[in-house]
């Protein structure tokens, strides 16, 4: 196996992994295509467009610590996609550490979040390498509404919202499920503030369609705005479409209150794996740009001014793919801007973020300074 791949594409056979390899081979970059089954990435890679002009190999790996080390030394990043993150990721963080790799993944898991942070980010700062979860588009997009409102100065608070069109893969449904077993937070006078497990609002969207929303586990952005200084209250709440995955949600919430939280962790995972592979395909229909479309806002205040941005994009998971694709380009040729546990833009530049979706059309942004 050569170590002219510079980037290891973890979880290469899901969903999500596929769309990375898509994007990298849009950007010409050497690549390992790796998972748990080699026949499994061989039939994914088939499904790639364009896959026969890319330059990579596929390596079937165990998932220990011991084993990715091994196939992460000599490589620059590594764009882990195996989830749920609050249970597989520190195995995969640990061997991207051992092996002087940045890591990057998709997880939009608060719980999983600060414990990466509190495990992990003294030691990859030390180590001059980059940490960065949510490199997503839940939630990297919404961090960048945040940060271009923060641009006018004198904002400290910030209304975050999203609304999206989306078919959740059965791994996304199982970290969503792994959300209600913990708690989840809002920023508030820049503590980390628990909500109420059953907290759901109304959301009006731009357009002035109203439906149903939940802080979905909390979202990144408090974890990544609790570090800012000029940041004293963040808050976001999500919204779907599809109103029955929000209502089984809150089904679950109540079902964890009432029964579940009872039930030993090692029975109950599988009870909320099985729940989740009966509400969503393993494996959906690749998105349509038509029909997949999401919305992301924020509005930040300050005593005295105010400022908006919206962001319009297409297709959750082709910006997933794209953002990760890039992100992994800009480590494995050059260096980040921050290193440890930092947020997205705080590495790349939110404004950077903005034009790689931008390059292949799947993103447009409105800003307004208010007052």
């Amino acid at each position: 196996m050569s170590n002219n791949y510079p980037i290891v594409v973890y979880g290469a056979s899901g969903y999500t992994g596929r769309l990375i390899v898509e994007f990298l081979r849009e950007y010409g970059v050497p690549f390992v295509a790796a998972g748990r089954n080699r026949a499994r990435i061989e039939e994914a890679m088939r499904t790639v467009p364009g896959i026969e002009d890319a330059q990579y190999e596929i390596v079937e790996v165990e998932h220990s610590v011991e084993a990715l080390t091994k196939l992460f030394e000599g490589r620059r990043v590594v764009c882990n996609t195996v989830g749920p993150f609050t249970r597989k990721a520190p195995v995969v963080i640990e061997a991207a550490l051992r092996a002087g790799c940045h890591y990057l993944d998709t997880t939009g898991e608060q719980a999983s979040m600060i414990d990466i942070e509190a495990q992990f980010g003294e030691r990859f700062e030390k180590a001059g390498l980059a940490l960065v979860s949510s490199l997503a588009y839940m939630y990297a997009v919404s961090e960048i509404t945040a940060r271009v409102c923060l641009e006018t100065e004198g904002i400290d608070s910030l209304d975050m919202f999203a609304y999206g069109v989306a078919v959740p893969t059965q791994a996304s449904t199982e970290s969503i499920f792994d959300v209600v077993r913990n708690k989840a937070h809002y920023l508030a006078d820049r503590k980390l503030v628990e909500y109420d497990r059953f907290q759901v609002s109304d959301m009006q969207i731009p357009g002035g369609l109203v439906l149903k929303g939940m802080p979905w586990g909390g979202t990144a952005n408090p974890v990544w705005f609790r570090h800012d200084p000029r940041v004293r209250n963040c808050r976001m709440t999500v919204a779907l479409s599809n109103q029955e995955i929000y209502k089984r949600i809150l089904e679950l919430a109540r079902a964890f209150k009432v029964q579940l939280q009872w039930i030993p962790e090692d029975q109950l995972i599988p009870v909320l794996d099985k729940m989740a592979a009966t509400m969503t395909p393993s494996m959906p229909p690749r998105e349509s740009r038509h029909v997949h479309r999401a919305i992301d806002w924020c509005h930040g205040r300050g005593n005295n001014v105010a400022a908006s941005c919206i962001i319009y994009s297409t297709g959750g998971y082709l910006m997933t793919g794209a953002l990760q694709a890039y992100a992994a380009k800009q480590l494995a040729y050059g260096e980040p801007r921050a290193v440890g546990f930092k947020s997205p833009s705080e590495v790349f530049g939110h404004r950077e973020l903005l034009g790689a979706l931008k390059a292949f059309g799947l993103a447009s942004m409105s800003q307004q300074h208010i007052v």
